[in-house]
């Protein structure tokens, strides 16, 4: 048995896969491949996995080797390698991945807490604070899905910022992708974001009607799961209301702040609610006050909401009004359902920057930190979107950015046995990225030429895919006139449907509509809406009322002038936004010496003593660790030691009873004997290729009293 499986002599698929279910059955969840952590999730609590006297042991470990394997030894090489180094290579990143449910966001948590303890103690209890992060994320950004009870639904990058004393002096984190249609709709067996439910859990009934809340099973925004309406009134849940009312009070939000998010929270709720009805002209057919509290709580003009989502202003063509469908109207009430909550959050994540971020005066700040990626698993569904493609996109790279680390582990390891291995090579998915990513015939780059033509539509930019594309290795267009198309990813084929594309990439607001939210008497809905930079700032210098009138009779007095201003805008793509995001992102990445972490979902059921086989090696595909035995098998597939080799081989090259010299030149004459060509040997341990114990296997066929004693250790697996 051996904690690190890239000891074993032959590391493929096979043995990867029964090391780590004969591991997994042994509650032993945490195996290394190399300086790679692999973490299976038990779907169960282990004793004394994570006490405070296991975290000691991880405390200035030094050689890892001596403790077993375990997140917290992640933590702590991150730790000491900022200690010890100096420039970039002080800072470190740890990559944690995985599919939804394997256990990712547990793993990114673990790995901070245990930095934080690693940490000197910092005045202010600004660690406390930044682990108070997670139940604010959470509550927001996590919701119940079919494979996931707590699934984040949206990618994170936090910086750990640290003095001289290597004390933590704050925190900085970016979002990505967060999941806005989940607002507005669920598929079957799923649910909203946590917070929406954690309000009717927690609040009074007095918070509630300041809230205009009742019932949550009265919201058309929630009402799909009955499950999750009759798990309100938990303990649990109210428990878990309290720690995040708690969070937003200790990690500094001002009251005003407080009740503008819970105000937001309420009128999204009562947005959902409005229902439409006509043939060609939409009005509002829900009872009056539905309206009138929905705009209550999002401090905006009843008329002008209802203006706003029933027509459009279009001034270009000359026309005054065009009034929306029943289903445009459907579409503009959810458009900006998500759009108040997705800049919610956005704003969240700032605030918490300026609340938690470093001190830029403080002298003793240093260049070290120490980041924590938790983002999103490689996704093939049965229908594949826009959203797929991004969050694929985004495995892509962070696979091309694993594949170089594999690669130098390989190479650190021949140079350490002084080994060649300047004939090893690896394939590198440069040219997919190049496909997709790429200005100006890239994939997203056509699907931002075709947004911005007024007659763009997916059937045109589909058709631009097929001519740009089609020729590429990496892409295949479908045989009919389907609007699909399929990229050849690293972790296998994904079919993609094209259709929706546009709007998704476009994720426009009716101009009407940012105009109805800019003129609210909310601080911060009106500074989510009016472009300020600094929204934080906006809403804490508010304005007055007399300014907010003004603000109306000036917004219609230009309405022509803010619709032109709107159409000329250059408002980012959601593709191109999120192309910068990751770019940006692994620009800070290449500047940091990286830990992986690759959390792996043993069975679809969430139940303990499970481990799916196909399921599993699925995963290990999806998270590069089978590119790691392909490397190795295209390398020198087979490693053993000096003693190891000659205990099996010494007969092919020495007579019988003969116990040669443990070293390398006995080895050789042994690989000599046998005709073995293209080998070589290192300082400890002789490097074969795959093909090399196919030949000794062979040779040895005449010992076969030996060879019936041994067979295990002759098979090629």
């Amino acid at each position: 048995q051996t904690d690190n499986l890239t000891e074993l002599e032959n590391l493929n698929e096979e043995t990867l896969l029964n090391e780590l279910k004969a591991r997994y059955d042994r509650d032993q969840i945490y195996t290394y491949v190399g300086e790679i952590l692999v973490a299976v999730n038990p779907f169960k609590t282990i004793d004394g996995i994570y006490s405070d006297a296991k975290a000691a042991i991880y405390k200035d470990l030094g050689d890892r080797s001596v403790a077993p394997p375990h997140i917290f030894a992640v933590a702590d090489a991150a730790f000491s390698a900022m200690i010890n180094n100096t420039g970039e290579a002080a800072n470190q990143v740890a990559v944690i991945s995985g599919e939804s449910g394997a256990g990712k966001t547990e793993s990114a948590k673990l790995f901070m807490k245990h930095v934080i303890y690693l940490s000197s103690l910092v005045a202010g209890g600004l660690e406390e604070k930044i682990i108070q992060l997670n139940p604010l994320l959470e509550a927001w950004g996590n919701a119940a899905t079919l494979r996931n009870d707590n699934s984040s639904r949206f990618g994170k990058f936090v910086q750990l910022r640290f003095n001289d004393q290597h004390q933590i002096q704050g925190a900085v984190m970016a979002d990505y992708l967060l999941e806005k249609s989940r607002v507005v709709s669920q598929g079957e067996g799923e649910r909203n974001f946590h917070v929406f439910y954690l309000m009717f859990a927690g609040m009074n009934p007095d918070e509630l009607e300041k809230y205009n809340l009742v019932d949550a099973a009265e919201h058309a925004y929630l009402n799909g799961n009955n499950e999750a309406i009759a798990e309100i009134k938990s303990p649990q849940m109210k428990a878990l209301y309290k720690e995040l009312a708690d969070c937003i009070e200790d990690v500094g939000f001002t009251t005003e702040e407080k009740n503008d998010m819970w105000a937001i929270l309420a009128g999204v709720l009562l947005t959902g609610d409005i229902e439409f009805a006509g043939e060609d002209e939409a009005y509002v057919v829900s009872a009056d006050d539905v309206m009138n509290k929905a705009c209550t709580q999002l401090g905006i003009v009843q008329d002008a909401l209802t203006e706003a989502l029933t027509c459009s202003i279009n001034i270009m063509r000359g026309k005054a009004f065009r009034k929306y469908k029943p289903f445009e109207a459907e579409g503009a009430r959810d458009a900006m359902s998500k759009a108040l909550y997705g800049k919610t959050f956005r704003w969240i994540v700032r605030r918490v920057n300026q609340l938690l971020g470093p001190k830029r005066k403080s002298k003793a700040l240093t260049d070290k930190d120490i980041g924590i990626l938790d983002i999103f698993g490689f996704e093939c569904f049965d229908l594949n979107s826009f959203e797929q493609l991004l969050i694929n996109l985004a495995n892509e790279r962070l696979q091309q950015f694993f594949n170089n680390f594999i690669f130098k582990m390989e190479l650190d390891e021949y140079a350490k046995e002084g080994i060649d291995g300047s004939q090893i090579d690896y394939e590198d998915n440069e040219e997919l990225l190049q496909m997709i990513m790429a200005k100006p015939a890239g994939l997203l780059s056509l699907c931002d030429e075709e947004a911005k033509m007024p007659k763009g539509s997916d059937v045109s930019m589909t058709e631009k895919f097929h001519a740009e594309l089609g020729s590429n290795k990496g892409y295949t267009r479908p045989r009919g006139n389907d609007l699909k198309f399929t990229i050849h990813h690293y972790a296998g084929k994904v079919e993609y449907s094209s259709d929706g594309f546009l709007d998704k990439n476009r994720d426009t607001l009716p101009i009407d509509v940012v105009g109805a939210l800019r003129l609210s008497d909310n601080n911060l809905v009106r500074s989510l809406f009016d472009g300020d930079a600094d929204d934080a700032k906006a809403a804490k210098k508010g304005k007055a009322k007399r300014d907010v009138a003004n603000a109306r009779k000036s917004l219609r007095m230009s309405m022509k002038k803010a619709a032109k201003q709107a159409a000329k805008s250059n408002k980012k793509t959601v593709g191109l936004e999120f192309k910068e995001s990751l770019v940006s992102l692994m620009d800070e990445m290449s500047k940091a010496s990286p830990h992986f972490v690759r959390c792996i979902k043993p069975n679809h059921a969430k139940k303990p003593a499970i481990f799916q086989n196909d399921m599993v090696t699925d995963q290990l595909r999806y998270t590069g660790m089978l590119e790691t035995t392909r490397i190795r098998k295209e390398g020198y597939a087979f490693r053993p030691t000096f003693g190891d080799f000659l205990n099996r081989f010494k007969m092919l090259g020495f007579p019988f009873g003969v116990n040669p010299p443990v070293n390398e030149v006995s080895c050789g004459k042994v690989l000599d004997v046998a005709g073995c060509k293209g080998w070589q040997v290192g300082k400890t341990k002789v490097f074969l290729r795959y093909f090399h114990m196919d030949e000794l296997n062979e040779k040895f066929k005449p010992f076969p009293a030996v060879r019936s004693g041994c067979r295990s250790l002759f098979v090629w697996a």
